[in-house]
């Protein structure tokens, strides 16, 4: 699954990597931790507005959903989208048709699961540029505010053989797309059927991975430092190439 970013990146230069603008009201600070479970706010290239990043809260809220209550009900079940459901679940379906989008990473973390422990690992891409994580975003109304609610899921799918190894349990990962790919994604033309032709496994040459400090695995933890990305070993710790 992906429920952790990096987004190691100054604001100016994610502009430029990405070709849109943030909005002046966006306040932006590069993170090197982000969990899904704490609800941040990110970074996002839509479909309907892809000259500007637009700020969104990780937790797809869908437009259907009834109050407040039910929101917060729903938005942790929503972190991910897994891709073999997406236009079935009623969660992501409306969303999966035409409000497709762009979430920028310069990583993520793992746990590998090794004789009882669990070993974070932090993924990039090999030649540390910007990664496109495939996303879908929904605005929600708050019927009870009238507060206009982003909010978005990163869309995940069977691990790469990489990813199989590291995340040894769900073998599973996020959809990281090539820039080409990513111009696909959010190309209004682009059909539902055809989704199976952008979203797919990305091979693992392009990526780079290495274990990290155990305090990325403690919620109490200030884990927004850069010590989370750093190299670290341990003993259990097995080759991956």
């Amino acid at each position: 699954m992906c429920f952790t970013l990096s987004i190691q990146v100054e604001k100016n230069r994610l502009e430029k990597l990405l070709n849109a603008r943030f909005k002046s009201d966006f306040n932006f600070d590069p993170v090197y931790f982000a969990s899904a479970f704490d609800f941040p706010i990110v970074p996002v290239k839509t479909i309907e507005n892809p000259n500007y990043l637009l700020p969104m809260q990780w937790g797809l809220i869908p437009e259907w959903t009834k109050n407040s209550n039910e929101a917060l009900q729903i938005r942790s079940k929503t972190l991910n989208a897994r891709f073999e459901s997406l236009l079935e679940k009623p969660s992501f379906r409306n969303s999966a048709k035409s409000n497709r989008c762009i979430v920028p990473a310069t990583g993520f973390f793992e746990w590998q699961h090794i004789g009882g422990k669990k070993i974070p690992w932090y993924i990039g891409l090999s030649n540390n540029e910007i990664m496109h994580l495939a996303g879908i975003y929904s605005t929600w109304t708050n019927t009870e505010t009238g507060e206009l609610v982003d909010t978005f899921s990163i869309i995940t799918l069977p691990a790469n053989p990489l990813l199989e190894k590291i995340h040894n349990t769900k073998k599973r990962m996020p959809a990281i797309l090539k820039p080409t790919e990513a111009e696909k994604w959010l190309d209004p033309k682009l059909n539902p059927n055809s989704y199976h032709e952008v979203i797919k496994p990305i091979e693992q040459e392009y990526l780079k991975a290495y274990t990290v400090s155990p305090i990325v695995s403690n919620p109490r933890a200030n884990r927004n430092v850069p010590e989370v990305i750093k190299p670290y070993s341990y003993p259990e710790q097995q080759s991956l190439f």
